[in-house]
């Protein structure tokens, strides 16, 4: 093989090499894209919106503590239902607004607390829940059956 046949070999490889780089980084961009989508929305921490017509279910998490993740999942699982009947709120325990709201409702570090649609607390959900549990107390501030 003469040094022009390697270096034209060379060159088409590195041309195919690099088309497969790019097609790699495609399809990897395709798959982020797609899991971003699915990703549950964000949960609010703006806890003025409580009382303020609308039911509101608030966790009050441990970033730390197990449970909390598995409460979110609870609430993810349930809140397309309520979607603009119900205000879906978090706060944290260990926030100047955790613990005022902790102390306004009688939660808990990891609870779930759902408030009728003038702010006063109805349930608090202490871990571990279900989507049916969280499902029968909203029903409850929300007036329909159980």
């Amino acid at each position: 093989m003469s040094e022009t046949d390697q270096i034209t070999e060379v060159a088409t490889v590195s041309k195919k090499s690099r088309k497969t780089k790019w097609i790699v980084a495609g399809i990897l961009l395709l798959f982020a894209a797609a899991a971003a989508m699915n990703l549950p929305r964000g949960f609010s921490d703006d806890l003025s919106r409580i009382g303020k017509g609308k039911a509101a279910v608030v966790l009050v998490r441990d970033k730390n503590a197990v449970e909390s993740f598995n409460l979110i999942e609870v609430m993810n699982s349930v809140r397309d239902q309520y979607s603009g009947r119900v205000e879906f709120l978090v706060t944290d325990f260990n926030t100047p607004e955790g613990r005022a709201f902790i102390a306004a409702n009688k939660a808990e570090r990891v609870t779930v607390t759902v408030i009728d649609a003038n702010g006063k607390t109805a349930n608090i959900l202490y871990p571990p829940q279900t989507a049916e549990s969280l499902e029968q107390a909203i029903a409850g501030v929300l007036g329909a059956p159980q």
